[in-house]
């Protein structure tokens, strides 16, 4: 994680559970989204059950959670639609 967040760029991060049936439907976007953003963004996907202490160090409680990281600026939550479009655009604004 911490050689994701001190890239130079924007890092957009999903946190998620394996048994989150919202997280599994974010999948394909979540995907389509790093394909749109590719050269742009960073886009990756963390395991909150797997990694428990980073999901408490960013304040998460509920999956799938957003978070986008850009060089020098707390991270903001994304609370858009979980669209491929919007994320996009709200990761192009950081």
């Amino acid at each position: 994680m911490d050689k994701v967040l001190n890239s130079n760029g924007v890092v957009l991060v999903e946190f998620f559970a394996p048994w989150c049936g919202h997280c599994q439907a974010l999948t394909p976007t979540w995907e389509k989204a790093a394909t749109v953003l590719k050269g742009v963004a960073t886009v990756a996907a963390l395991d909150a059950d797997e990694h428990k202490s980073l999901a408490q160090e960013y304040g998460i409680r509920g999956f799938p959670t957003i978070k986008v990281f850009a060089p020098g600026k707390p991270p903001v939550d994304y609370q858009g639609a979980r669209e491929v479009k919007p994320i996009a655009e709200f990761a192009l604004k950081q």
